[in-house]
């Protein structure tokens, strides 16, 4: 093997090993945010039972 192979093998595994060690950094992190005392679980309403009267006017309006 030449240089320029040897040295595109070694910078494709650096480039490799240094993602693989930054997506493993950041799912950790996310597992000490997720299991922190300051995460916060939030309940969304269902927005089918909300209803706006003010759009139904426009588009009424908008109608005629």
């Amino acid at each position: 093997m030449n240089y320029k192979t040897k040295s595109l093998i070694y910078f494709s595994c650096f480039l490799a090993a240094s993602t693989l060690y930054y997506v493993v950094d950041q799912r950790d992190d996310f597992q000490n945010q997720l299991n922190s005392k300051t995460y916060v679980e939030t309940h969304f309403e269902d927005t089918g039972d909300f209803t706006d009267e003010s759009t139904k006017d426009d588009l009424e309006e908008k109608s005629k």
